[in-house]
């Protein structure tokens, strides 16, 4: 039970089954307490047996313990919880505004919109990574959070409507029960919430972008969305009909956003560099004649020029996947590219674009061979401590930990002492920045600092 009493200050909306209150604890601190408390519709449908209280109670208390197992700056906070208390009820940290009233107000976010997108694409990921389909993504669900030092971030909340692969997979048919939102809902759940998965998050964050990028312009509900450039492209195939031909995941539709907002004029030294790119983005596989036009451009390209650049951000985990089947030899070529351009830029990524790297870079580790596992990881040490981003920071930490093959390992001892990487410093500041402890780190790997007595 919990050991705080709260002070409701105001109501501030309802749903299905849940009203949220903005309130004070006991030391003053605002919050969100949502307690459970059924619309007159579903008490109605209670009453004439369409639905029971006590599944409705199931899926409140559901909702309370899922969304509290998910730590991520993007996911709103769970701090308290007292489930066996009449209404029972969970305490959320305090939002300024949510994404739709920030939309509303000016829906194109100051003109620079990529915190929100970005920001619900990370706490995307980490709702899915734990096997949960949240199902209700809409910005009405997406909360704005203010730091004490005066920073923003948008993070998911509202996870009412939320599937866990772990079974829990019942439908809401009693009136004003099932939710979801036409809007933003993906074709499959039209008849069956039980159909959800990935792919469906990734729909409803299709129709975000038309949201921003056109406007609150009526649509027809679960088609695709249409609109002219490089992003109505990507919008495009987040809402296909048919969910095999959307993006497969977070990570791929995060390259393919950030490479359509990125798009400005390059200038390139002669046309087969836009021919290059031309070919990278047509949905059709490479011919090797084609491939060969790649990596020639790619071996005549300026290492610190931003042609490079554009074509290694076009690489895309279709193509990395034929090269392995087709061409191990140019895989390996493209990761020696990919890593040289990687630790080149210490430092000096964009904040988001980090996420981007180390999504290919964790497709390399995949894909690569020995040698190329063991540069991998150390990029990504690299990266994500010079640039202190966390979800960079966890993936090394996950890719050299216990489970990692011991070659690799061995490996990475070896290019450390060779290249004289400051390993130390680096795994120090991860140490700090996200609270864990290189002891957790493959063994083979404590030979880099528990050096011999001499």
């Amino acid at each position: 039970m919990t050991a705080f009493i709260y002070k409701n200050l105001k109501d501030l909306g309802s749903g299905s089954f849940g009203r949220v209150y903005l309130s004070k604890n006991e030391s003053g601190v605002e919050v969100a307490v949502k307690t459970f408390e059924p619309s007159p519709g579903v008490r109605a449908a209670i009453a004439q047996n369409q639905i029971a209280e006590a599944e409705l109670k199931r899926r409140f208390f559901a909702e309370a313990k899922y969304q509290a197992k998910i730590t991520h700056p993007n996911v709103v906070a769970v701090l308290d919880s007292n489930l066996s208390d009449e209404p029972p009820f969970f305490v959320m940290e305090r939002a300024a505004k949510s994404l739709a009233e920030d939309l509303k107000l000016d829906r194109t976010l100051g003109g620079k919109p990529e915190k929100a997108l970005f920001d619900v694409l990370s706490g995307l990921e980490a709702i899915h990574e734990l096997g949960i389909y949240h199902r209700d993504l809409k910005p009405q669900n997406v909360l704005r959070i203010e730091g004490a030092d005066g920073s923003s971030r948008y993070a998911i909340s509202d996870f009412g409507l939320m599937k866990a692969t772990t079974g829990d997979s019942t439908t809401l048919t009693a009136t004003g029960a099932m939710g979801g939102t036409e809007r933003y809902a993906a074709p499959e759940l039209m008849g069956d919430f039980k159909r959800a998965t990935a792919r469906s998050d990734i729909f409803s964050f299709g129709v975000f972008l038309w949201d921003i990028f056109v406007g609150p312009v009526n649509r027809v509900p679960y088609t695709e969305v249409q609109f002219a450039g490089p992003i109505g492209l990507v919008a495009a195939k987040c809402t296909k009909r048919l969910p095999a031909r959307r993006f497969a995941s977070v990570a791929e539709l995060r390259s393919a956003l950030f490479e359509s907002l990125a798009q400005e004029p390059q200038l390139f030294s002669s046309s087969k560099e836009q021919d290059v790119l031309n070919l990278l983005k047509s949905d059709a596989p490479l011919s090797d004649q084609e491939w060969d036009q790649v990596f020639l451009a790619l071996e005549d390209a300026d290492p610190k020029g931003k042609p490079l650049a554009a074509i290694l951000l076009a690489f895309t985990k279709t193509h990395l996947h034929q090269l392995r089947n087709e061409a191990p030899d140019l895989l390996a070529a493209f990761s020696s590219y990919y890593l040289d351009y990687v630790d080149r830029g210490e430092g000096s990524f964009d904040f988001d674009y980090c996420d981007v790297i180390a999504d290919k870079l964790n497709w390399l580790f995949d894909l690569g061979e020995r040698a190329i596992k063991a540069k991998v990881i150390l990029s990504l040490l690299i990266l994500g401590a010079s640039h202190n981003r966390w979800k960079v920071e966890h993936m090394f930490m996950r890719l050299a930990g216990a489970n990692l093959e011991s070659p690799v390992a061995d490996r990475i001892c070896t290019e450390v002492e060779v290249s004289g990487i400051a390993f130390e410093k680096y795994i120090a500041h991860v140490e700090g920045s996200i609270d864990v402890s290189r002891k957790n780190l493959h063994p083979l790997l404590h030979r880099i600092w528990e050096k011999p007595d001499a």
